[in-house]
């Protein structure tokens, strides 16, 4: 029940309470009556209270009805503002050339719309896949010092491809990068290398690793920001076959 509905209860309460104490003083008027008493004044005082209990019922309902059309105005007023946001939300395209069986050259170009005209800065990170990499003694709370520690789990990149550490800004794990004024028409170059296994995981090699991500893509997730405006965007690029030589692929 809104704050709105409460108040309206508890002013009907009122009123019939009025009403009620008005045709209690009536009746009670008829004994006063057969006593010899001035009815007149009792009556008029009588309904100055159902009048004024009347009175404050409708001043409630005329502020009811303003706030209830504040709300309405706020609710369309988001639903417009997420609209517009919806609208301008940035369209990426990728090119991803390869270069050589362990980088590649993913070039990430702001399409659209037209309206965005530009952002004030973009982050980009890479994604993991869906597994929990959480090791299994401890995540029933035991500890094993031959264990990846919690910090390490996340650094990690799950996936077949991580950014360059330190190229472009990009971070020392490879995660993600951030850089500012793109335009719509323009693009940046990220530069890719292949991920290698974790240094916890004995006897993994590079190729047994990257055959655990054989097709699976590369997750992307841009954070874009434009003034006080911020949307996140989650994109996928085709992971080209690490055993082959090709020099590009799309």
């Amino acid at each position: 029940m809104t704050d709105i509905d409460q108040r309206r209860q508890r002013r009907r309460l009122l009123l019939v309470l009025a009403l009620v104490s008005t045709v209690a003083g009536l009746v009670a008027l008829t004994a006063l009556d057969q006593l010899g008493k001035d009815r007149a004044g009792i009556i008029a005082a009588f309904l100055s209270v159902v009048a004024a209990a009347a009175a404050w019922e409708a001043t409630g309902r005329a502020s009811d009805t303003a706030e209830e059309a504040r709300r309405t105005a706020e609710i369309v007023a988001r639903i417009e503002r997420d609209r517009w946001l919806a609208e301008l939300t940035p369209v990426f395209e990728f090119t991803l050339t390869k270069e050589g069986d362990q980088a590649a050259k993913l070039l990430m170009h702001l399409a659209g719309p037209d309206a965005l005209g530009h952002l004030d800065s973009v982050t980009v990170r890479i994604g993991d896949d869906d597994y929990d990499h959480t090791p299994t003694q401890q995540a029933l709370g035991f500890v094993n010092p031959h264990d990846p520690s919690p910090e390490q789990i996340a650094a990690h990149v799950w996936g077949p491809f991580r950014l360059r550490p330190r190229i472009n800004e990009a971070d020392e794990h490879g995660r993600e990068l951030t850089f500012t004024d793109l335009r719509v028409g323009r693009g940046r170059p990220l530069v890719l290398d292949r991920t290698n296994p974790g240094t916890w995981m004995g006897g993994k090699t590079y190729d047994s690793w990257q055959q655990e991500y054989a097709g699976h893509p590369i997750r992307l997730l841009f954070t874009c920001r434009r003034g006080t405006e911020t949307w996140q965007v989650a994109r996928t690029v085709t992971n080209p076959d690490w055993r082959s030589h090709d020099s590009s692929a799309t």
